[in-house]
């Protein structure tokens, strides 16, 4: 973990109330895309579930399955379904990454601002410190504002992934059921 090595001033401490409402707000954020996740995960459950105990295990009389047919008129559409699904379920991992990692800019961006506010208290300043610690202070602002921003677009995006992928898979079902009904 970078924030317990001491090059990144793991030694510093930080106060609980300098952060507890980010953390906290972090956990808020966390859990919505849990639930993406989740019901991605779920919508691709259900499809392997009507795949294997409905499309290739109901049979007729004559002991052809019944459902093989519609549902292969329908395939793109249920492969494409299950595509986006499958991508609604990365983005929300990514999401989850890229905000824990905005979190560890957040902490590293505070202890270094904790350092440079010791270091420019101290009577005979370094300036070639301060100097890099400034520079670091900078690197860690346009990170943690690089990654607020995937986290931004990776959980818009998976959320109409999501949508997309459930109404693709919703259609093609409804389209081959149709189909079998008008046999």
């Amino acid at each position: 973990m970078r924030t317990l090595r001491t090059k990144y001033l793991s030694s510093i401490p930080i106060n609980e109330d300098n952060y507890k409402v980010d953390f906290i707000i972090l956990e808020r954020y966390q859990s919505f895309s849990s639930e993406i996740l989740r019901l991605s995960l779920l919508g691709l459950t259900i499809y392997g579930f009507l795949i294997t105990n409905v499309i290739f295990k109901i049979t007729d009389c004559e002991k052809k399955y019944i459902f093989i047919k519609p549902f292969s008129a329908n395939k793109l559409w249920l492969f494409l379904g299950a595509i986006t699904l499958i991508l609604t379920a990365l983005l929300t991992l990514g999401h989850r990454y890229f905000s824990t990692d905005c979190m560890t800019h957040f902490i590293r961006g505070f202890r270094l601002r904790q350092k440079i506010s010791e270091i420019k208290s101290v009577k005979t300043k370094d300036n070639k410190v301060l100097t890099k610690l400034k520079k670091s202070l900078k690197n860690e602002k346009l990170s943690f504002e690089k990654d607020l921003n995937r986290c931004k677009w990776l959980l818009l995006v998976s959320c109409l992934f999501l949508i997309t992928g459930i109404l693709i898979i919703t259609i093609a079902l409804a389209c081959s059921f149709n189909t079998i009904l008008m046999i």
